[in-house]
């Protein structure tokens, strides 16, 4: 299964949040990481379903906890 394109963003606090490019049309779309579930039905406005599966949100977490400790943040 090929995992989603996706970059994390941190806010002023801290809090990451995914951006998550669509498979159809490559538009992107911004979810709080912290809300995310694996395979939650999340949809583009092209209509296309963007989920993430269980290991695509392990990766966004690692990478999310990698720039943290960047900043010295925790």
């Amino acid at each position: 299964m090929k995992l989603p394109r996706f970059d994390i963003d941190l806010d002023k606090h801290y809090k990451a949040t995914v951006v998550i490019a669509c498979p159809q049309c490559s538009h992107q779309t911004r979810q709080h990481l912290a809300s995310l579930a694996p395979d939650q039905p999340l949809r583009c406005s092209c209509g296309a379903d963007i989920s993430m599966p269980g290991s695509a949100l392990a990766a966004a977490r690692q990478q999310a906890d990698a720039i943290k400790a960047a900043y010295h943040v925790r």
